[in-house]
C-alpha cells in the first residue's frame, strides 16, 4: 500500500459503517445482501494478498473456500464436532492446502501458474460434484449455524449473524493491513517487484510464496465456512472457477494491492449483481461490460484512480517540490 494514503480511513469508515448500520436496521431481504458483502470481502481480501502483494495471480482461489466449507460440513454434520471447533479445523485445512498447493504451483510462473491453480481447484470441484456423502451435484442441506448462545449471541437470528459477519470482515481487513506492513509483507512486495534481486540477496523466495498461500488459503477457507453458516447448505459451486473469476474481477476493479480497493469492489459487485438480476437473468453480460469499462477508465482500479486524483489535487508541501 502506498505510504501516503489519505483515502483508506474515510472510505472504509463509510463502507463498513454503512454495512454495519444496514445490518442493524434493514429488512430480512437486505440482510442477505449485507451478509453476502461481508463474506465476499473476506474472500477477496485473501485473494488481494496473493495477487496484489505477492504477485501470485491465482485462478483457483475458490478451491480454498470449498475446503473450508466441506471440512466444516464433514466435521460438524457427520462427526458431531462443535461448529466452532469444526470451523477452526477448516481454517487449518485451508492453511495446509495452501502449503501443499503453494509448494506445487510456485515452481512455475506466468500463464502456467494460472492454469495450474485453476486445474487444482477444479480437481476439488470435480471431487465435490461426485461425493455422494455430500449430495454430489445436489449438495447437502440441513446444516446448522454455530452455537454462541453462551456468549449471548444467537446466530440463528439473521440480524445477529449479519453483524458478526461484518465485524469479522473488519477484522480480516485489519489482519491483512498488519501483514502487508510487517517485515513479511514488505519482503513479499520486494519479491513481487523483482524476484531475481530478492533471490540474489539471499531471500528464500519460494518459502515466502508458500507462506502467502497458506495465509490466503486459511482466510479463504474461513470465508467458505461462513458461506456454509449463512446458507446452511454446501454445494460444489462454492469451489467453482467462476467464483474464483468473480473474486479476481472484484480485486482488479477495486484496485489490486490496496486492500481498500477489494472492499469497494466487493460492495459494488454484490449491489450491482442484485440490482441487475432483478431486471435480467443475463447479469453476467452487464457485469462483463462494466468490468471492461472500469479497466479502460481506471487501469489501477476504482480506489487507485480515486487515490491518484486526490494526490493530484492535494497541495504540495516543501518536501514534495
Amino acid at each position: 500500500m502506498p505510504a501516503r494514503d489519505p483515502l483508506s480511513l474515510p472510505v472504509l469508515a463509510l463502507l463498513f459503517g454503512g454495512v454495519l448500520a444496514a445490518a442493524l436496521f434493514v429488512d430480512a431481504y437486505r440482510l442477505t445482501i449485507v451478509i453476502e458483502i461481508a463474506i465476499l470481502v473476506i474472500f477477496v481480501l485473501s485473494l488481494d494478498f496473493l495477487v496484489g502483494y505477492a504477485g501470485l495471480v491465482s485462478f483457483g482461489h475458490a478451491g480454498f473456500m470449498g475446503v473450508g466449507a466441506y471440512a466444516l460440513a464433514y466435521l460438524a454434520h457427520f462427526q458431531g464436532w462443535p461448529s466452532g471447533v469444526a470451523i477452526l479445523a477448516g481454517v487449518a485445512c485451508g492453511a495446509l492446502s495452501g502449503i501443499a498447493i503453494g509448494a506445487l504451483v510456485t515452481r512455475v510462473s506466468g500463464v502456467f501458474f494460472i492454469m495450474v491453480t485453476l486445474a487444482v481447484s477444479m480437481m476439488f470441484w470435480a471431487w465435490a460434484s461426485k461425493a455422494r456423502k455430500f449430495g454430489a451435484d445436489d449438495g447437502l442441506g440441513g446444516l446448522k449455524r454455530m452455537d454462541l448462545k453462551p456468549l449471548g449471541l444467537d446466530l440463528n437470528d439473521d440480524r445477529t449473524f449479519a453483524v458478526v459477519c461484518v465485524v469479522l470482515a473488519v477484522l480480516a481487513y485489519l489482519l491483512f493491513r498488519w501483514l502487508v506492513r510487517s517485515p513479511f509483507g514488505q519482503t513479499l512486495k520486494a519479491i513481487k517487484q523483482n524476484e531475481n534481486r530478492a533471490r540474489a540477496l539471499g531471500c528464500p523466495v519460494q518459502r515466502y510464496k508458500v507462506a502467502a498461500f497458506a495465509i490466503a488459503g486459511a482466510v479463504a477457507a474461513f470465508a467458505g465456512a461462513l458461506h456454509l453458516q449463512n446458507t446452511k447448505f454446501v454445494h460444489p459451486e462454492v469451489a467453482h472457477w467462476i467464483r474464483s473469476g468473480e473474486g479476481l474481477i472484484v480485486v482488479i476493479v477495486g484496485g489490486a494491492g490496496t486492500l481498500t480497493g477489494p472492499v469497494i469492489g466487493g460492495f459494488l459487485f454484490v449491489l450491482f449483481h442484485r440490482i441487475v438480476e432483478s431486471f435480467t437473468t443475463h447479469w453476467q453480460i452487464w457485469m462483463g461490460l462494466l468490468f471492461v469499462a472500469i479497466v479502460l477508465a481506471a487501469p489501477d482500479g476504482i480506489f487507485g484512480r480515486l487515490l491518484s486524483l486526490v494526490r493530484r489535487k492535494a497541495p504540495k508541501g516543501p518536501g514534495d517540490a
